[in-house]
């Protein structure tokens, strides 16, 4: 999403406007070519821990359309654009300012180094007895046991101490031996986490030194539930973006949903755009931003468990999609970094177990882009040609 410099919307473009989705960066364009770039998000600083800020001023697009923007954890782009009813005016700004307070409580729970996060302060106890955790957590939790399992642990969240290996090693500008990866790596596995669902959830670690990054499922959780917020405020309809993830509901004013691909070589360049006429939620991956940097040479930002190295850069971009917003942006968050983990054919076999679509561009022969993707795909999806 765009930064404010050089961005306006007049309320007749509302129903044009086109949501471009890139790999961890989301812009909102309005058919302007001098839409301002926005920043990138720092690898090193997780999602979590909002920056202090007062709540940026909701703005009227168009009747009954409202609309506020912000960057949160570190610098990730968020908007917030909703159709409430006129008699709703008087609570607008309460409305926003409740989503706003609940991006930067969940942000806290999930990141793994605030001072009075549940996820830091897990990772500090490593005790292996069964301990209550948050809701939050426990679900969080659950949903990634479940895609853990159907990608054969491609989708791994107990990967913080190989992480930290390897921003040491780009610190350091030493690429990490067999032997200091194989002891990273030994600390690590889901299989080490036990789930107990009730009144009280609880979880219990069979290894001690197993520690959690959720960045790679957390922002999708974190988009649902401020759709539900929204929904429960008496917003019939609107969308939610945050980073790489999309939550859109109800009817957009006057057309579909549109959301562009962003091209994974050329940052201003559209690649496709998905659409719909109801909900819709969209979520993306992708290992060509941000590379780690060791002595001359990339290094991709996201790793194998299975070898506790970078992924292969074959795959540029995972784009997943759940049509009529039936599956969780957690589910669709955490899967697209599974497949950029597990490749295009075991992708495609993931997608189709969890009933969801997915677009995985990669690299071909000399350098082109080749598309693979669901059947379903196609008929949501058209090419920028």
């Amino acid at each position: 999403m765009a930064g404010k410099t050089g961005t306006w919307i007049k309320p007749a473009a509302v129903a044009a406007a086109l949501f471009l989705i890139g790999a961890g960066i989301l812009l909102a364009h309005l058919y302007r070519k001098d839409a301002a770039a926005p920043k990138t998000q720092s690898r090193r600083e997780p999602p979590g821990s909002a920056q202090s800020a007062d709540a940026p001023a909701v703005k009227q697009i168009a009747p009954e359309w409202w609309e506020s923007s912000r960057r949160i954890y570190f610098d990730i782009p968020a908007r917030i654009r909703v159709h409430l009813p006129d008699t709703a005016r008087p609570r607008i700004r309460r409305i926003f300012s409740h989503a706003w307070d609940e991006f930067d409580r969940l942000g806290k729970i999930f990141n793994p180094f605030a001072d009075s996060g549940e996820t830091a302060a897990l990772n500090q106890e490593a005790a292996t007895e069964w301990r209550a955790v948050s809701t939050e957590l426990h679900e969080v939790l659950t949903t990634a046991k479940k895609l853990w399992k159907a990608s054969g642990g491609g989708f791994d969240p107990t990967f913080l101490p190989v992480k930290k290996l390897w921003q040491q090693a780009e610190k350091h500008q030493q690429i990490p031996s067999h032997r200091q990866v194989q002891k990273a790596l030994s600390q690590t596995g889901f299989e080490n986490v036990s789930l107990r669902a009730g009144k009280t959830p609880q979880m219990r670690l069979q290894k001690p030194e197993i520690r959690f990054d959720f960045g790679g499922i957390a922002k999708g959780y974190i988009l649902d539930q401020i759709r539900q917020l929204l929904k429960s405020r008496g917003a019939d309809a609107g969308l939610v973006q945050l980073g790489g993830e999309i939550a859109a509901f109800g009817r957009n004013r006057g057309g579909p949903w549109r959301i562009g691909i962003q091209h994974p070589k050329d940052m201003a360049k559209l690649w496709g755009v998905v659409t719909s006429r109801s909900a819709i939620r969209v979520s993306t991956s992708g290992n060509y931003r941000q590379p780690l940097i060791i002595q001359g040479r990339n290094f991709y930002h996201i790793f194998s468990p299975e070898t506790g190295r970078p992924v292969s850069e074959r795959i540029l971009g995972v784009t997943t999609v759940s049509p009529e917003g039936a599956h969780s942006n957690a589910l669709l968050d955490g899967a697209a970094t599974a497949m950029t983990v597990i490749g295009v054919e075991r992708g495609l076999k993931l997608a189709k177990k969890l009933g969801i679509e997915v677009l995985l561009l990669t690299r071909g022969p000399e350098g082109h882009i080749r598309e693979n993707r669901t059947r379903g795909f196609a008929r949501i999806y058209k090419k920028n040609e």
